[in-house]
């Protein structure tokens, strides 16, 4: 072995712990120190060994040579916004991808292109977010014509009058062939579909915003329920804080697992949210009844009267009509079969007892007209995706703490 390569694997264990990987590139070569054993690791012929007690791929240190270490190329995001814009829609996101860039450098993966984000507007220049804080616009999306890697299109109470804004819609329209992705987070999904972008697709956007879209929009399969959703490559996100939730689903498909992980535990937010966003949707509101005032009366009375008997025929006797011209009659007013209506009236009333009593859940489901905890667990999770008791814990009133 060469003076030099001895001197310098004696420098390198003198400033590495022992039980580290080390990488040393030489050009077409590549030197591990460290690796436990002599031989092949990874499809590396090892020269030097020394005592290793766990192979843990993420703590590699490498030290690349001097052309490496420059990053030639980065994955450049564009968020769009607007007058009256969600902060968080951008700020959460933003943040995740700073986070993400931060652990790429910290893992010491520098020869990987890491993410430059840009926010774009009408104009450079302050933009006012419905909170009244405001964003300073780098550049304006008119002036910036490829480049992108990501075009991020965030929400906002003010994201359905953004849609009907011409010069907006159409410059994401001619931009997203040219970038590798697409994505909305809250109801930028508006956005996107005046652009033409979701036709066709399976999308999401805020729960309070989801019958509005697939109203105007029918060639679109909204599914009000997920927190994202992937479409080749367009993304939709559901409401505000879900844009980091989709920001963390691009970084590891981007950058992988250990880094999308190491930004999720920095932000104190769960990798992949368990349950979907009906969990956090309002109670159920009664649909406006076309013709019939009694059908008002009747859901009134079942909204009040859960655990009494809902089935068809208690619901048709009370009406004094035949089953049959009561579900039909019902559902034509309503938009709803009873069955439906009664199980989202007896969820509605459970929901509000978990948040704002202490009552057990066993007692609730008798009181709601589950008749037992077991069937109101299932209900619970296939309407919501959580259980009764993951849902106290997350929605109770801080009051009963």
């Amino acid at each position: 072995m060469s003076v030099f390569l001895t001197s310098l694997i004696s420098r390198v264990f003198q400033r590495y712990p022992p039980g580290a990987d080390v990488f040393i590139d030489f050009g077409p070569n590549t030197l591990i120190l460290g690796a436990g054993l002599l031989g092949r690791k990874r499809g590396i012929f090892v020269l030097v060994a020394d005592a290793i007690t766990k192979d843990n791929s993420a703590m590699n240190t490498l030290i690349p040579s001097a052309a490496s270490q420059e990053i030639t190329r980065s994955r450049r995001i564009g968020f769009v916004i607007y007058p009256d814009c969600d902060i968080v829609d951008v700020c959460g996101p933003f943040d995740a991808f700073h986070y993400a860039d931060y652990f790429l450098a910290r893992f010491g993966r520098n020869n990987e292109p890491g993410y430059k984000c840009d926010i774009l507007a009408a104009t450079p220049g302050p933009v006012r977010t419905s909170c009244g804080i405001e964003l300073v616009a780098t550049h304006s999306f008119c002036d910036l014509r490829d480049g992108l890697d990501t075009l991020v299109v965030v929400g906002g109470m003010a994201a359905e009058q953004a849609s009907k804004d011409s010069s907006l819609v159409e410059w994401v329209g001619s931009t997203a062939p040219k970038v590798r992705r697409v994505a909305s987070v809250c109801n930028g999904a508006f956005i996107l579909a005046a652009a033409g972008l979701l036709h066709h697709r399976r999308v999401t956007t805020h729960w309070l915003f989801s019958e509005l879209l697939a109203t105007e929009y029918p060639s679109i399969q909204v599914d009000s329920n997920l927190l994202f959703a992937r479409d080749g490559n367009i993304y939709t996100s559901g409401g505000i804080t879900a844009g980091i939730d989709l920001a963390l689903a691009l970084v590891e498909e981007d950058l992988g697992r250990e880094v999308a992980l190491a930004t999720a535990r920095i932000m104190v937010v769960f990798p992949r949210r368990p349950g979907g966003q009906s969990q956090f949707s309002a109670y159920m509101q009664m649909s406006d009844v076309r013709s019939r005032p009694d059908i008002t009366e009747l859901q009134a009375w079942i909204l009040g009267h859960p655990a009494e008997d809902l089935s068809v025929s208690a619901l048709a006797d009370r009406m004094a009509m035949s089953p049959r011209n009561f579900a039909r009659l019902f559902h034509s007013e309503t938009g709803d079969t009873p069955a439906q209506f009664a199980e989202r009236a007896r969820t509605d009333a459970a929901r509000c007892k978990l948040e704002q009593t202490v009552v057990p859940v066993e007692i609730i489901a008798g009181e709601c007209g589950f008749g037992n905890a077991e069937r109101m667990r299932r209900t619970f999770q296939r309407l919501f995706e959580v259980s009764p008791h993951d849902y106290r814990a997350r929605f109770r009133s801080t009051l009963l703490n």
